[in-house]
């Protein structure tokens, strides 16, 4: 069997190969993408061109369909509603997703087909097979929010612990997504009452996905603190983009970030197609509301990139705005029973935790001399009788940037090493002793053998 749903808002193309049931998809991989057009510029089908990654068993489903065929030579899987030949075939900016099942098997494709492609003379021939998608709550203009103020103060109002494991409440995955530098980290940090994100005011400063989680009586919201979505120049960067966008596709409600003091750029732009990509509800955060003493003229902008659940304005460093935010999270998260311990408020190890906090102190002292070429790793974690012993090794790429880190008589490691030793005592609540020593790995961000080593692979964080 094959059926195609289309989403006009998400400006999305489904095609599926089975029916589909809650839960069934628990991975995706991404693969570029073409549509298959007939003699009149009508949809017939489309075009995935896979890798060795994918074995004849995961695409059993598709090609099981009459239409569908495998180029072994270029691994270029064809799906198409009948057995004419494609009068042309249009390559798609976006990549294609491949939802798969816990067995690893390709159960459908989803495509994100810009509008020009998707008007009703493209998708004629597609009609017969199409199928409708769920009906979508409409949002009305009497839903949207005005500029909000600060509520009280949320440290007033806590509700007290869950009482049993097994009672029912609203829990969910919320991903905070948006460009590099919109103030992501911050407001994990002041949803959750402590420091667990690392911030800078450089950008890029999260590279994986954290995880933040937030236990009340009504409910258990995971935060994923992402990694902003930017153009990668490296193979980290890419890294980078890729676990966002992997977050994304497994969140229950997406929380689209936003620095409101500046108009939408095509980055934004891009961010909110993806996210509009999405059938979970979408909230636009629009941040920085305190730069705006007149209002916020890009209001209208932000708002025009999509379709929203919701609009919430905030401040995130000052906590403006956070108990509506939470009130219209929780709302449209699904019901269940809590995933994680209710005093467990990050899902990193405290290894990760306390080579972030040495990261963090690195770019602030070292500011514009040392990019981020900087990975920390921890090279030995031993309780001894009066303090824990942690050595860590601060990888930089260049001999310069080694002489940086360490200063002149080792003055600015000195002042690194204690700065963050403060916060990991802090966050473990017991004395350290911190051995920070600096190591030269060339080039390793467009390593994938070093990448490995840090810790920086995809299906690790997903």
């Amino acid at each position: 069997m094959i059926h195609f749903s289309h989403d006009p808002e998400a400006g999305t193309l489904y095609c599926y190969f089975t029916e589909l049931e809650a839960g069934q998809v628990v991975e995706e991989l991404e693969y570029p993408a073409s549509l298959l057009l007939d003699v009149a510029g009508q949809i017939i089908g489309l075009r995935v061109d896979l890798d060795d990654e994918i074995t004849l068993d995961q695409i059993d489903l598709a090609l099981e369909y009459e239409h569908a065929w495998l180029d072994p030579d270029t691994g270029r899987l064809a799906i198409s509603i009948s057995a004419e030949e494609a009068a042309q075939i249009v390559s798609l900016d976006d990549t294609a997703f491949l939802d798969l099942d816990d067995d690893g098997r390709v159960l459908g494709i989803e495509l994100a087909v810009p509008d020009s492609l998707r008007t009703p003379e493209r998708l004629a021939r597609l009609e017969p097979h199409l199928i409708a998608l769920e009906e979508a709550v409409a949002i009305t203009d009497g839903d949207r929010p005005a500029i909000l103020t600060a509520p009280p103060a949320m440290a007033e109002d806590q509700p007290e612990p869950i009482d049993s494991p097994a009672q029912a409440i609203r829990v969910g995955f919320v991903a905070l997504v948006g460009k590099p530098n919109v103030g992501k980290s911050t407001l994990l940090n002041a949803l959750l009452g402590q420091k667990i994100a690392i911030v800078s005011p450089r950008p890029q400063t999260t590279r994986v996905p954290l995880r933040g989680i937030l236990t009340r009586s009504d409910a258990q919201i995971i935060f994923v603190d992402t990694p902003g979505i930017h153009e990668p120049r490296h193979k980290l960067g890419q890294f980078m983009v890729d676990v966002a966008r992997a977050s994304i596709r497994a969140a229950d409600l997406i929380g689209f970030m936003v620095d409101i003091s500046t108009p939408p750029s095509r980055l934004d732009e891009r961010i909110a197609a993806q996210v509009q990509r999405s059938r979970v509800p979408k909230i636009l955060i629009l941040n920085k509301v305190d730069a705006q003493p007149r209002g916020a003229p890009h209001l209208e902008e932000y708002h025009a990139l999509g379709p929203w659940d919701m609009e919430i304005a905030i401040a995130a460093i000052k906590g403006e705005g956070l108990s509506t935010l939470l009130d219209e999270i929780v709302q449209r998260l699904p019901l269940g029973e809590p995933l994680y311990p209710q005093d467990q408020v990050a899902d990193q190890t405290e290894q990760h935790l306390a080579a972030e906090l040495v990261r963090e102190k690195v770019l602030r002292f070292t500011e514009q001399e040392v990019p981020h070429s900087v990975a920390v790793e921890v090279e030995e974690w031993e309780q001894k009788e009066t303090a824990t012993y942690i050595r860590m090794s601060v990888n930089v790429e260049k001999e310069s940037q080694k002489g940086i880190v360490i200063g002149a008589g080792g003055a600015m490691l000195k002042r690194i090493g204690s700065a963050a030793r403060q916060d990991i005592e802090k966050m473990l609540d017991r004395t350290i002793y911190l051995d920070l020593w600096v190591k030269v790995r060339p080039h390793w961000r467009d390593n994938l053998a070093s990448l490995g080593w840090l810790g920086y692979r995809v299906k690790d964080w997903k």
